[in-house]
């Protein structure tokens, strides 16, 4: 099978977030360790409950952001068989199923920090429970497979972001 699309980083990025947060969260428990055992300082509780709470909240934003973006998604057109990869915190979770699965197809914007927009492809697979993500950047290469995949929803984002290949 052949990749025809990628989000590059992703992957890093999103474990570096995990480390961070729980960076973050072993500091509140060491503030709330302190001030439980040590000082009895309500300062040491507040700092113990903004970490802990924080880190919560960073994991559970994260884990919403990442849930349903797919980071690979490879296919043959030839043979219909397709692999989508999404990740998971400590993993992968592949879908391995065929083209033909994969239906609904469409272009959707999501609006961003700042109201930049971000544009993805939406599809369905049967035997997964949300709509698969597929991250587009105005002005990329679409590869021709795609193209052959989800044609109309590739000219819905073709004719919103102005971009048409020659």
């Amino acid at each position: 099978m052949k990749q025809i699309l990628g989000v590059r980083g992703m992957v890093w990025r999103s474990n570096l977030s995990l480390a961070i947060l729980a960076a973050v969260f072993a500091y509140g428990l060491w503030e709330l360790w302190l001030a439980a055992a040590v000082t009895g300082s309500p300062t040491g509780y507040l700092f113990a409950a903004i970490f802990i709470g924080g880190a919560a909240y960073g994991l559970r934003s994260a884990l919403a952001e990442t849930r349903d973006l797919v980071i690979a998604f490879e296919a043959d057109i030839d043979s219909g068989k397709a692999a989508v990869t999404l990740w998971r915190p400590l993993h992968m979770k592949r879908i391995d199923t065929t083209l033909d699965r994969l239906t609904g197809w469409r272009h959707w914007i999501q609006t961003a920090s700042r109201g930049r927009r971000v544009h993805f492809l939406l599809a369905r697979e049967p035997s997964y429970d949300g709509n698969l993500r597929f991250a587009l950047e105005p002005g990329m290469t679409i590869p021709d497979e795609l193209r052959r995949i989800a044609p109309e929803a590739i000219a819905d984002f073709e004719r919103e972001t102005g971009w048409h290949e020659e």
